[in-house]
């Protein structure tokens, strides 16, 4: 039922309780612009509390993203392959401003370390194959030191399957690829004591097929013999 018709049904109601010879058309322009303005005021609430939702939902994203230990990125995955997006927290983690990231779009080219630049690069045309893919390479900060990050990007496709865009991650992986050279250096420390010292170091299992478990690299110096 059209808004006209509510008034006609409405004044002809209105117009019983009135004195006689009041004109009902008369009282139904009336009630029509009075239902109308309820309407749009119904109506602006109802954008305004659209906007305010949208506004709350905005905010608490960009703490959530502020808060977290990666960089979300994202740039468009064809043309001239600009930025699009960034994370706030690029500053705390980094130390750029978004608009370093966003007003240049060969930042993320500039500053991987230039001895994984070109593997990396070559990686990265597997992204277009196999729709994502994780990294890991060293990148500089704001201050000139590197640090080593966990990149992981996967590619989105507009509507006709064409790459649109590559939304990522940067993790910074410091102290993870730290403790893995630690636990290199320490492996290689060991195998040199080993293989210095004057006799053969060995080990079995103590039951079942008493099978070997390990022999030091010396053997073949000291013995002769293969591990």
């Amino acid at each position: 039922m059209t808004p006209r018709k509510y008034a006609e049904i409405a004044a002809a109601s209105l117009a019983k309780m009135l004195k006689p010879g009041t004109d009902s058309g008369h009282v139904a322009d009336i009630v029509e612009t009075v239902l109308a303005d309820a309407t749009r005021e119904q109506q602006e609430g109802e954008r305004l509390h659209l906007a305010e939702t949208e506004a709350a939902a905005d905010a608490r994203l960009r703490r959530l993203l502020d808060a977290s230990p990666a960089v979300i990125y994202s740039f468009k995955a064809q043309d001239d392959f600009a930025s699009t997006f960034v994370s706030q927290n690029i500053a705390r983690l980094f130390g750029y401003a978004p608009a370093e990231y966003l007003g240049n779009s060969n930042f993320w080219r500039e500053h991987v370390h230039p001895d994984d630049l070109p593997r990396v690069e070559a990686e990265i045309g597997q992204l277009f194959e196999t729709g994502e893919q994780t990294l890991e390479y060293r990148f500089r900060r704001k201050d000139g030191s590197y640090c080593w990050v966990n990149d992981e990007q996967h590619l989105v496709r507009d509507g006709a399957g064409e790459p649109a865009d590559v939304v990522g991650s940067w993790s910074d992986i410091s102290a993870r690829k730290a403790a893995e050279a630690a636990k290199d250096a320490t492996q290689a420390r060991l195998s040199a004591l080993l293989e210095s010292a004057p006799a053969v170091i060995y080990s079995f299992k103590a039951k079942d097929d008493y099978a070997p478990t390990f022999i030091s690299e010396n053997i073949k110096r000291l013995l002769g013999l293969r591990e």
